[in-house]
């Protein structure tokens, strides 16, 4: 049996002292959840928002026309073809546009850096502005995340619905 397994692999302080008294406090953190302030984040919705546009209308007098920025195939038209960049890589569909590119591109075009700042943005917008307000429970304003002790190799806690654990925090923003 599994007691017997736990004490044959010497893990008995392991399971009854470290993990055991974990989920009560994993089931705590659960049922309590993270309070968000649902105005706070829309209206740093809003200013992400603003700089979005102030970015595309960046890319698009860069560009000399406008495009959908979020087309990979787009993009690259107007990068190596209309801009005259030289590719990095192609892919099937097309030119290469991904971040290791544009990050090799920086130095050649100023709109490589627009483009940089807008993908950022538009993912925080739409991440963890947009996505986080969506799982907020109306009537408590808090998100409950689920946390899991048995789902990683490494032995660490996983968060999901949403992932708690993967919100950005090497930008000012």
């Amino acid at each position: 049996n599994m007691a017997d397994e736990i004490e044959k692999n010497g893990q008995h302080y392991l399971y009854y002292d470290v993990e055991l008294p974990l989920t009560e406090v994993l089931a705590r953190l659960q049922l309590r959840g993270m309070y968000v302030d649902r105005d706070e984040l829309t209206d740093f919705g809003r200013m992400l928002d603003d700089r979005i546009n102030l970015l595309c209308d960046e890319i698009y007098s860069l560009a000399g026309e406008e495009f959908n920025i979020n087309s990979p195939k787009q993009l690259g038209v107007i990068l190596f073809e209309k801009l005259e960049l030289k590719p990095v890589k192609k892919t099937k569909t097309g030119y290469a546009t991904n971040a290791d590119v544009l990050e090799k591109l920086r130095d050649k075009h100023p709109i490589v850096n627009f483009i940089m700042e807008y993908r950022q943005l538009a993912k925080l917008k739409s991440t963890y502005c947009d996505g986080l307000r969506a799982v907020v429970n109306p009537n408590t304003h808090r998100i409950h995340s689920v946390f899991t002790q048995t789902v990683t190799v490494t032995g660490r806690l996983s968060s999901t619905e949403p992932n708690l654990q993967n919100i950005p925090t090497r930008t000012e923003l």
